[in-house]
């Protein structure tokens, strides 16, 4: 029989179990050897003893209503995933095997007790006797859950359209919620968010914090990969490492940016992870002004600017915090400067004490991963 084999290497990772590690290493690497022949549709051969190992090991770990669901017939993603002999008993599979003298590679792992579904299997062999169709019993059990969880999901999604429906999360919306419902919007905004799942504790640690913090504070809770922020009544997901990274002035040559073509012009600034785009337009900043040296800085404390024509000077720190820009994002937000004089703030805009009549140049600042500000 030809067929195509891969090795995979697990590695052991805090907080994770050696068998969930395996698991996903092996899904992973099934799903590449798919795309490499253009299969759609991944076959496995998990029967009814598997299902009804699963719920008992998932209600012996405390799972949730998904854990205790255990494996879906089916599963559609980019492929495919089948289990065609999930409602099929192991001893049924091993006499049609033996009837038509087929055979089949046995993996030494399963006779290793160090493994949790190992040490389980004696314990069910005994309690066949009591309960001889434990097996199907237990897989309609995770049936009825699946269906639960399903369900949970369902409501859920509507509440997350209504409190999230631009992936901020309105932390006031999410308060009138009952914590039930609280705990299932914040466990999929998470998930659309490609967090991995944080346990029950951890979760109900967050709804705490978010729907308890002061409105005139500004709350970070660090997660395993990555970190949720709230600022007044808003709350976002931050995926990737904790802390921001400092960052410097960069000056922007004539070659990138020139005032006199007047047509619209990207500035790629990678030390700030994002582009600045000249446009052009009128009552913007005067090209004249923008002749002398450009160059980003990061804020060092005591900046103003005019944000309306005719509009007094205002401190930066007033102005970023009237635009509800909380403080951990202003920190990425660059400042430019035309020579020695403020001419533009992310987020905020151009400094109107810098436009000139006619036509002029509008800038917008563009986040490598974000809309423009």
């Amino acid at each position: 029989v030809d067929f195509l084999s891969r090795r995979v290497r697990v590695a052991a990772v805090a907080g994770r179990a050696l068998e969930e590690a395996a698991r996903e290493a092996r899904y992973a690497a099934l799903n590449v050897l798919c795309e490499e022949v253009g299969a759609t549709i991944l076959l496995t051969a998990h029967h009814q003893d598997d299902q009804a190992e699963t719920v008992l090991l998932q209600l012996l770990r405390g799972a949730g209503l998904d854990g205790l669901a255990a494996m879906p017939m089916e599963r559609v993603a980019g492929i495919t995933l089948l289990r065609p002999w999930l409602d099929v008993p192991r001893a049924e599979i091993e006499a049609y095997a033996q009837a038509h003298a087929l055979t089949w590679v046995e993996d030494p792992s399963n006779d290793d007790g160090r493994y949790a579904r190992n040490a389980l299997r004696p314990l069910l062999a005994g309690m066949a006797g009591h309960f001889p169709a434990y097996r199907e019993a237990l897989s309609r059990s995770a049936a009825h859950l699946a269906d639960a969880a399903d369900l949970i999901e369902e409501v859920a999604l509507a509440d997350l359209a209504q409190t999230a429906p631009a992936g901020e999360l309105d932390v006031a919306a999410l308060r009138a919620l009952s914590a039930p419902r609280q705990r299932a919007v914040l466990r999929v905004w998470l998930a659309q968010a490609g967090m991995r799942a944080v346990s029950a504790r951890r979760l109900d640690d967050l709804r705490t914090q978010l729907i308890a913090a002061r409105d005139d504070g500004a709350l970070r809770i660090q997660l395993p990969a990555g970190q949720v922020r709230r600022y007044r009544d808003a709350a976002w997901i931050e995926p990737g490492v904790e802390g921001a990274v400092a960052r410097g002035a960069v000056a922007i040559d004539a070659a990138q940016f020139d005032p006199k073509h007047p047509a619209e012009q990207r500035v790629d600034i990678v030390a700030w992870g994002g582009a600045l785009v000249f446009s052009p337009a009128a009552d913007g900043l005067s090209a004249q002004i923008l002749q002398a040296p450009l160059s980003l800085a990061p804020r060092q404390g005591g900046e103003r600017i005019v944000l309306r024509p005719g509009g007094p000077s205002r401190a930066l720190k007033q102005a970023y915090q009237e635009a509800g820009i909380p403080a951990w994002e202003r920190v990425r937000l660059p400042l430019l400067y035309a020579g020695q004089t403020l001419v533009f703030a992310a987020g905020l805009g151009i400094d109107r004490a810098a436009a000139g009549a006619g036509l002029g140049w509008q800038i917008t600042w563009r986040p490598a991963t974000e809309g423009a500000r």
